[in-house]
């Protein structure tokens, strides 16, 4: 039995897989004097870190990814460095990882209504991880406006420590729980909507570690459609925000960006991914916008081969996409991103060509071609 409470009727004793609708997720424990444990010395795929009480290791501390455990139990009382008084509010990891930040480290932000709390405690996931970025402090000021954050590394004891459930990551849980997702919306619905109505995200400033084939020629495309191109790379936080705010139609190649404007996503907008990669990975993103808009968005998989080091066999997040321009314009065209009367230009055989040796220059390495031989999401 935990010595704490929880603020719904859940059952709390069973720890497994978080899930988005039922379960610890969607609860929280109250801890009186409980050792914030984060990682000292093993920083590998499973740390040992947590939360420790009187009864032991805290299970609902855990963090989850997929349908593992990854931070292993504290089996042993750490010694503490420091004393906390006051209330505070169990973050989880700190990932440096763009990506990883947003669905990982975000997860237990949902508890808003803690006017006592004096912060958010994260803990290092990597040993480099020494503080918070500018990009990650923007959006804890968002999203915990009213709850400062800190990062702690050592060991400390916690007066009352609040451990919300894990409502959102990868896996299951990808699409959040409701409390996660009212969280979000309170938060994103006081955003302005000053920004365009129709916007392309563009990868091609990270073309080098992984994209589609030609995807320069999308961007003409796209504009000549009447989209603004978007560079999430040379925006601040808050201005991707607002521009995902205010589009009614978003369109972009799977990216980590999705992860961002799914936590502004509502059901009166249009999203539409061009996959690049043909692996399951982008159903973390398709989940987690479909748990915000209230449906799947438009999935364009027009993917014929994928080009990679000799090494690989299949397609991973560095493989380059070759897809098929012309089958992206027929579907863009039936699911009313499109006009079909606006122009639209293929690559020619020369320019793909182009592409692959730009490709293999810049990832220093010759590419060979894997034809696809199904496709995800088709």
């Amino acid at each position: 039995m935990l010595n704490g409470e929880q603020d719904l009727d859940i059952n709390l004793n069973e720890y497994g897989i978080p899930h988005p609708d039922t379960g610890w997720s969607r609860g929280r424990t109250v801890i009186e004097n409980a050792v914030f444990a984060p990682p000292v010395d093993d920083f590998g795929p499973y740390p040992t870190c947590g939360v420790f009480d009187k009864n032991g290791d805290v299970p609902t501390a855990a963090h989850w990814r997929e349908n593992k455990r990854v931070s292993q139990p504290v089996c042993e009382r750490p010694k503490p460095t420091a004393y906390l008084s006051g209330t505070h509010i169990y973050g989880g990891f700190l990932f440096g990882h763009f990506g990883h930040f947003l669905v990982e480290s975000l997860t237990r932000l949902w508890v808003t209504d803690e006017p006592y709390a004096k912060s958010f405690l994260f803990m290092p996931r990597r040993e480099n991880c020494k503080s918070f970025r500018s990009y990650q402090t923007a959006m804890l000021d968002i999203l915990a406006p009213d709850v400062p954050a800190q990062l702690v590394s050592q060991a400390v004891e916690v007066e009352r420590l609040i451990i919300p459930g894990q409502a959102f990551g990868l896996g299951a849980i990808s699409r959040g729980t409701p409390e996660f997702r009212s969280m979000l919306r309170a938060r994103m619905s006081k955003l302005p909507t000053n920004g365009p109505k129709k916007i392309y995200i563009s990868r091609t400033l990270h073309s080098a570690v992984g994209g589609v084939l030609n995807e320069e020629i999308l961007e003409e495309n796209f504009a000549e459609n009447g989209y603004t191109i978007m560079h999430p790379q040379k925006m601040s936080i808050s201005e991707q925000l607002i521009w995902y705010n205010s589009a009614e139609y978003i369109v972009g190649v799977d990216s980590s960006a999705f992860h961002l404007y799914a936590f502004v996503g509502r059901p009166d907008q249009k999203v539409a991914l061009i996959l690049r990669r043909n692996v399951d990975a982008v159903s973390h993103i398709v989940s987690q916008i479909e748990g915000m808009i209230e449906r799947q968005p438009t999935i364009i998989n027009s993917l014929v081969a994928e080009w990679m080091p000799e090494r690989y066999k299949f397609g991973f997040h560095q493989s380059l996409g070759e897809a098929n321009h012309d089958d992206i314009r027929i579907k863009l065209i039936s699911e009313g991103f499109l006009k079909s009367e606006k122009k639209w230009r293929v690559p020619t055989s020369d320019e793909a060509l182009t592409a692959v040796r730009i490709g293999e220059k810049s990832k220093g390495e010759t590419l060979v071609r894997r034809v696809l031989q199904k496709r995800i999401f088709a």
